[in-house]
């Protein structure tokens, strides 16, 4: 698989000798199946094998089949194919078993303050608490920071977590114990989520961006103006879609950035940019979603953003 990263560098996690990635460089991974991205070190599953490269170096070979990787900025989460929960930090251990003895796990993500766990069975566990929330219709499980979005199979949004940044789109700043409905979005039929560390969005069927949450950085592109957000809001607890003159085809979030990729392969983008993760320049923030790099010649097989760094996974 060919990667294109940028951003943030400074533990040599991606293979360049530059501290900050300032421009997109590509890097063909053999056998890659899946990537993913922290503050200090990048999780390749390579083969079937998991290797971490950057503040942890690891190269970890796991039986059964791995079902799922995530990490946060200080530890791996591996899920196996037979529901088993493994932990890499310093050390590779097992995550005590906390499902019930029918049970089995099937998906996992993991926020810095919210591990989140699907059964088979449609229980839901803050791992390894049991929520009393059911659903055998959720097909995606995205976490942020301290909330979680789920998705179902006709489109529904559901949230929980922590909600004092509008992170959860209930149009207030209350937290939530359990997944609620996003009411603002009935309706729509949703195809994709993804959340960033306090902000949120949602891509629809038919191409268009809801966004809802944190906006200090201006990762919910709502501004006017490239270089101010003064004429926009800080915080919108509801979710509101994007006025954009373009189609979407995928979307990711990185804790303060957001991007999207057109349907004609166009890469935009709008938040936090300390660490050259949009692109190249001096702006520490961009308030509205701006052209990034047209990735047209390429097939995109998906966004993936960690904390402080853009990556755009393509075929070869």
């Amino acid at each position: 698989m060919k990667v294109y990263y940028n951003g943030f560098n400074l533990h040599r996690q991606f293979p360049n000798t530059q501290n900050i990635v300032k421009n997109f460089i590509d890097h063909v991974y053999n056998d890659l199946e899946e990537i993913e991205v922290s503050y200090h070190y990048i999780v390749l599953l390579v083969a079937g094998i998991v290797v971490v490269r950057g503040a942890i170096n690891k190269t970890v070979p796991f039986e059964p089949k791995i079902l799922r990787i995530c990490c946060d900025e200080d530890k791996v989460v591996v899920l196996l194919e037979n529901g088993d929960l493994f932990k890499i930090d310093d050390e590779v251990t097992q995550v005590p078993k906390f499902v019930e003895s029918d049970d089995c796990i099937i998906q996992v993500s993991t926020g810095s303050k919210l591990p989140v766990a699907l059964t088979r069975n449609g229980n839901l566990y803050t791992i390894p608490n049991k929520l009393e929330f059911n659903s055998s219709q959720i097909i995606e499980v995205k976490t942020g920071r301290e909330h979680c979005l789920l998705l179902d199979k006709n489109g529904n949004v559901f949230s929980f977590g922590r909600g004092s940044r509008g992170q959860l789109g209930h149009g207030s700043l209350e937290d939530e114990p359990e997944p609620k409905l996003v009411e603002a979005l009935g309706g729509i039929k949703i195809k994709a989520v993804d959340a960033g560390g306090w902000h949120s969005v949602a891509l629809s069927g038919e191409g268009d961006l809801y966004v809802w949450g944190w906006n200090g950085h201006g990762q919910l592109g709502l501004s006017d103006r490239e270089d101010s957000g003064e004429d926009v809001v800080s915080v919108l607890a509801t979710p509101q879609v994007l006025d954009l003159s373009f189609n979407l085809a995928k979307v990711s979030c990185g804790s303060k950035h957001t991007v999207v990729l057109s349907e004609d392969g166009r890469l935009y983008g709008c938040g936090w940019n300390k660490y050259n993760q949009l692109k190249e320049g001096n702006r520490e923030c961009i308030y509205k979603m701006v052209y990034l790099e047209s990735f047209s010649k390429e097939e995109v097989n998906s966004l993936k953003c960690g904390p402080w760094n853009t990556l755009v996974l393509c075929k070869g």
